[in-house]
């Protein structure tokens, strides 16, 4: 009798272990994490310049049910020239007016769920970014590894590309390319990100 009794005990305690694990939530460990996108300008005479900058504060959150939100502040652009920041965060992005940009998309958490540390999935998502005040899909290659029990790494397989005039940032990349004397300033943009998640407590 004491030993169903205990069997019980043990079982519920497995049942409500796995319960808590199942309702797990993530969250981004900035120190460790990434985001950077590419800027392609062109100088008058037609020489062209790549260069790789990034944002420096921003957070992202996978909940229970796999909905992953990431939040960029768009005053955090860095360029490694102060003087273009300020421009950037004014000019282009108008922070002041449309402070974040916005990233939503569905994660399968029941596959990611039964990793083993060291295992790797490619994970195939529509996302939606709101940046501007205009909402657009767009589709996310990711590759997701289990590092150990409770962190997890999220890379992008291949850069995700924003289209500026599809979020009306057309005028600002303009404003940019006159204030610099720049021949043109392309409007795709490739970002690239590496976030280390964490399980909350």
């Amino acid at each position: 009798m004491r030993f169903q009794t205990a069997l019980r005990t043990l079982t519920a305690t497995l049942i409500l272990s796995t319960a808590a694990s199942a309702q797990a939530a993530w969250k981004l460990d900035g120190d460790v994490s990434q985001m950077s996108f590419q800027t392609t300008k062109m100088a008058k005479s037609g020489a062209s310049t790549v260069e790789t900058d990034a944002f420096t504060s921003w957070r992202a959150r996978v909940n229970d049910a796999g909905q992953l939100s990431v939040e960029i502040d768009l005053d955090s652009a860095s360029t490694g020239i102060d003087i273009r920041d300020q421009r950037v965060s004014e000019k282009l992005f108008e922070s002041g007016t449309y402070p974040l940009a916005v990233m939503t998309a569905s994660l399968d958490m029941p596959i990611l769920k039964v990793m083993e540390p060291g295992d790797t999935q490619q994970v195939d998502v529509e996302g939606q970014l709101t940046l501007h005040d205009n909402t657009q899909n767009l589709p996310m290659s990711l590759q997701v590894t289990r590092l150990r029990g409770d962190r997890w790494l999220v890379q992008t397989l291949t850069p995700v590309m924003v289209d500026a005039e599809q979020f009306a940032l057309v005028d600002g990349i303009r404003a940019l390319r006159d204030l610099a004397g720049l021949g043109n300033i392309a409007t795709q943009v490739p970002v690239n990100v590496k976030a280390v998640m964490v399980q909350e407590d």
